[in-house]
């Protein structure tokens, strides 16, 4: 079948914000009394506001993700789309492919901190925090964007950086593409395809017949 729906997680993946994330949560960590290491809160990528707390044992109030947005601003200039992404994105929307986001990201950081990047040009279809019950790794967020599109999941696939985005795409039945070009270092054996360059997608949305053999994976 063709290969028609293109679904990103968004830091990471298509915009390198990990060292603003990092920072802002060692930042806003501090005020609540908590010294972490920036390399000890790289256990909140990938998740939300809620999971990343669980993970570092941390308790914070109410209050917690308004002093988070808060201190982002900050930070949030460092953002940046990774080399090629933006190129890839707009060849893939020439080829008439549907572009989604499927993202831990609140509705409110979304419209805050990436309206710069224009993403609501490339992007037909945003589900975020707000718009499922459960997160990633459930399925849940990208059966909330198949309902919405009417795609078929094998004719979709998820690509992001971290395990949870691998496994939420394995959970749903969707392939699942693992990007290493944020220089990371992540690995994951569960994902059915790696990309090192985002030139690598390009080449699979032009691949000669137009078409994707799942059976190969």
């Amino acid at each position: 079948m063709d290969l028609k729906h293109y679904v990103f997680d968004l830091d990471g993946t298509l915009i390198d914000t990990e060292a603003a994330v990092l920072k802002t949560w060692q930042h806003t960590l501090k005020e609540y009394g908590y010294e972490y290491s920036l390399n000890e809160v790289k256990v909140v990528l990938g998740v939300t506001t809620d999971i990343g707390l669980q993970r570092l044992n941390a308790h914070a109030d109410e209050n917690y993700t308004y002093k988070w947005q808060t201190n982002y601003e900050s930070y949030s200039q460092e953002a940046d789309f990774f080399e090629g992404t933006k190129e890839m994105l707009k060849l893939l929307k020439d080829r008439g492919c549907s572009l989604g986001i499927v993202s831990s990201r609140s509705q409110k950081e979304y419209e805050r901190f990436f309206k710069s990047f224009h993403l609501d040009e490339l992007f037909t279809t945003v589900i975020l925090e707000e718009d499922t019950k459960e997160h990633k790794p459930d399925p849940e967020p990208l059966f909330k964007y198949m309902e919405l599109t009417g795609a078929d999941k094998d004719i979709c696939i998820y690509i992001g950086d971290m395990p949870t985005d691998i496994q939420c795409a394995n959970n749903a039945g969707v392939i699942s593409g693992l990007v290493t070009w944020n220089g990371s270092g992540i690995s994951c054996d569960e994902a059915k395809m790696t990309f090192n360059d985002p030139k690598e997608i390009c080449d699979l949305a032009m691949c000669s017949d137009g078409t994707f053999n799942r059976d190969k994976l």
